[in-house]
């Protein structure tokens, strides 16, 4: 793990590569409240940095693991959602200091909900229908693209 500072650098000159997780089951999508910004107090995908040296089929089971409490689960079940850029004006660390995520979003679809954990970044977990989240003017504008996306794979496969 970076110390503070170190951390402080990188946020401010380099972007961040992340994962998040879209468990999806009976056309609905888990997000979690956010206790940390960016994004306080917003229900989004559980998800994470990759960390150095850590291969990105590691860093998807660690945050499966870490923030879902989801051991057991192959990368397999995942499939890439594309590369997403996500801009915030503020970090973890300072409301002063912008994050910029290349993101790596995956998706698994799941016949019943898995029995999830939760953790300190998150105040609790919900499922919402994806078909509302990609409509819902409350709903984040990047989870709207998510479920947006994610209802055009899954209509697309059940066709």
């Amino acid at each position: 793990m970076l110390d503070v500072q170190t951390f402080k650098t990188v946020l401010e000159n380099t972007p961040l590569v992340s994962i998040d997780l879209c468990l999806i089951c009976n056309d609905q999508i888990l997000l979690g409240r956010r206790r940390n910004e960016p994004l306080k107090g917003l229900w989004f995908t559980p998800g994470g940095r990759i960390h150095k040296n850590e291969t990105w089929q590691s860093a998807l089971l660690r945050i499966a693991k870490v923030e879902l409490g989801l051991s057991g689960i192959a990368v397999e079940g995942f499939a890439l959602m594309g590369i997403w850029d996500h801009f915030y004006n503020n970090s973890a660390l300072n409301q002063n200091i912008s994050t910029h995520y290349v993101n790596l979003p995956h998706y698994a679809e799941f016949k019943s909900a898995p029995q999830i954990t939760l953790d300190d970044q998150h105040g609790e977990f919900k499922w919402f229908d994806l078909s509302i989240v990609s409509n819902d003017e409350t709903s984040h504008p990047y989870m709207r693209n998510y479920a947006s996306w994610l209802l055009n794979k899954i209509g697309d496969a059940d066709d």
